[in-house]
């Protein structure tokens, strides 16, 4: 199964974070010299405007006959004297501030809340004419505020637009991957291996569809050539082991001597032993190319069963188990269409899973029903790794001995009858159980 990750993890989350970062890094400096270089423009702007109202001003002003204009609503002003280094106030607003000698001499400044235009004309060879005029600069204040809302509601906006507009394009750059994953998730170990897509951008998706394809070939011609050993191995083996158990089997019979007759029975039951292995890895190797063919007929249960239990009673001796056939109801019809041989083989295998991981001397209980056959066997120590037995080449850990490949086999075969096996345990009893007609 592909793992899945959380969203923070994904690479469309992190594309939208690495955009986020490089946008601030970018925006945030650019926005500062915006925010500077518009402030500067509109103080600029109003002490422009508040210099020309005092020009008015100042171009009304005389002193001879003494003249001085009121100023407009919202401005003071401060009307001086200068003359041989000294300051003579001529008229002050009541709201203009006390303010000290030395800021007389700047173009304009801020107090508080208010701005400050100096503007002097000389009037005689030793004096001159000091205007003050001041204004408050709240609304300066309220417009700069207000550009710096703006700016950054603007940016707000425009990174999250931007981040959602570059986590939908990252969707479709990302498409081919999580084609390539959806494939690549159902890719088995076969003898025809699925393909990844192929993108038709010339980018690096198809570079790496392609790499993966010619990688999967790689591997199917591994697999092909495995099945091919497996297959000719076997065939090879088989006819010697064959021979060897005929030739046993007649040497059997044909003695009386009670120590040869149990090395013979011994040799005979080893070799019978390895054909069973000789003909699982057959049996896997079908398997593995896809090529093992299921030909039903109609079978009854316990004929299947009968013949499986003859092929095993060796190992029944051996272990001094006892094998009880139970027909649950003898007036059930037990037919199923089968492939004889290949049932065979399942049942084998169980019959002689629960022999090897029985106590000595124990009950083997097989219950036919009529659309299902379970096996029951005592176990020696508490079974824990029941969803895993099914698996390739995996064995308890109760016996060391075996390929841990026959519930594997079994399982498959039984698959390809359309049908299930179910294992379970319980109060120290192991359960293999064959369902048919449920797929």
């Amino acid at each position: 199964m592909t793992p899945s990750y959380s969203f923070v993890k994904s690479i469309r989350a992190k594309a939208s974070l690495l955009f986020f970062a490089v946008f601030l890094v970018i925006i945030l400096p650019v926005l500062y010299v915006i925010y500077s270089k518009v402030t500067k423009t509109l103080e600029q702007a109003d002490t422009r405007e508040l210099r020309m109202e005092a020009d008015k001003i100042m171009g009304q002003v005389s002193l001879d006959p003494l003249v001085i204009p009121l100023p407009p609503s919202k401005y003071s002003i401060r009307l001086q004297h200068y003359y041989n280094f000294s300051y003579e106030e001529i008229f002050t607003s009541p709201d203009f501030p006390v303010l000290s000698e030395e800021l007389f001499l700047l173009d304009s400044y801020e107090i508080d809340t208010l701005k400050i235009v100096n503007l002097s004309q000389k009037v005689s060879e030793s004096g001159t004419i000091i205007l003050s005029l001041a204004r408050s600069n709240t609304r300066l204040l309220d417009e700069v505020r207000n550009v710096k809302l703006y700016l950054i509601t603007a940016s707000i906006l425009a990174i999250m637009v931007a981040g959602f507009l570059v986590f939908i394009a990252a969707g479709f750059m990302l498409r081919p991957f999580q084609k390539i994953i959806g494939v690549a998730g159902r890719i088995n170990a076969s003898n025809s291996i699925e393909r990844v897509p192929v993108p038709d951008a010339r980018d690096e998706s198809r570079q790496l569809a392609e790499t993966l394809n010619d990688m999967l070939s790689r591997i199917e011609l591994s697999i092909k050539n495995q099945i091919n050993f497996f297959a000719s191995a076997t065939h090879e083996l088989k006819t010697p082991l064959a021979v060897m158990q005929t030739e046993l089997t007649v040497s059997l019979g044909n003695t009386n001597d009670g120590q040869i007759k149990k090395i013979l029975e011994s040799q005979l039951m080893e070799v019978q032993r390895l054909d069973r292995i000789i003909h699982d890895f057959l049996l896997m190797s079908q398997l593995k190319g896809e090529s093992l063919s299921i030909r039903k007929t109609e079978q009854r249960l316990e004929e299947v069963i009968y013949e499986a239990v003859k092929k095993v009673r060796y190992l029944s001796i051996e272990r001094g188990t006892q094998i009880q056939i139970n027909l649950m109801d003898e007036q059930t019809h037990t037919s199923q269409s089968l492939d004889f041989d290949k049932i065979q083989t399942v049942f084998i295998n169980l019959i002689e899973n629960a022999i090897k991981y029985s106590p000595h001397q124990s009950v083997i209980r097989i219950n036919i029903m009529r659309d299902a056959v379970s096996i029951v066997n005592k176990t020696i120590n508490p079974v824990t790794n029941i969803q895993s037995l099914t698996s390739e080449f995996n064995k308890s850990e109760e016996l060391s001995s075996g390929l841990g490949m026959g519930l594997w086999l079994c399982n498959q075969i039984i698959i390809l009858h359309e049908a299930e096996l179910k294992l379970s345990y319980n109060d120290s009893e192991f359960s293999a159980t064959i369902l048919f007609g449920t797929r």
